[in-house]
């Protein structure tokens, strides 16, 4: 356990208190939705109940089949300047080569071109991104293949699924943007 979830959990429950973890989530004491034992970062953003929350959607406008926290995934804050992604999966560092470091604070972009090298996108990309921003400022969902690019340079066809999520929004709408991703074959 490093040094910021054990504060979490001592911040949770106090100092020497025993956790029950038999007990239902609902019965432990929850006055704090951002720590409770759960899969949580840093920041702050609490991906278990992100991603319940995408399972739970009422009216979903794409198919997602089982998600889960093993998949390549990141979370980017739409309430911030140039929305900078403020959670990134393992397996989304696998995917792209990328480290946490280098990708926390960084718009999507950066995945748009190999390392140093400015875009060129084709037609097809250009669609792709302008279908991406219109998802972003309706706050709908979108799921399309995009052409991306590995820290190495290597290209790869990104399956990508975007979920505009609510989470402690005072007015309702949407603050973070779920990416979940999946590379397929060209």
């Amino acid at each position: 356990m490093n040094s910021w979830e054990a504060s979490a959990l001592e911040y949770q429950y106090g100092s020497g208190t025993a956790v029950d973890m038999r007990q239902p989530i609902s019965a432990r004491r929850t006055d704090n939705t951002i720590f409770h034992p759960a899969l949580y970062t840093s920041s702050g953003v609490d991906v278990m109940a992100i991603l319940m929350q995408i399972y739970s959607r009422p009216n979903p406008q794409v198919y997602l089949g089982a998600i889960d926290a093993s998949c390549p995934m990141i979370i980017v804050d739409l309430k911030q300047h140039d929305y900078p992604i403020v959670y990134a999966s393992d397996a989304f560092s696998i995917l792209t080569g990328y480290s946490n470091h280098e990708i926390i604070g960084s718009n999507c972009r950066f995945l748009q071109a190999p390392p140093g090298k400015a875009p060129k996108p084709t037609k097809e990309q250009r669609e792709a991104v302008r279908i991406m921003r219109h998802a972003v400022k309706t706050n709908q969902e979108c799921q399309l293949t995009v052409t991306n690019y590995r820290k190495d340079g290597s290209k790869f066809s990104n399956y990508l699924t975007m979920i505009p999520v609510v989470w402690n929004s005072r007015d309702g709408t949407p603050n973070y943007s779920v990416g979940l991703q999946v590379e397929v074959e060209a």
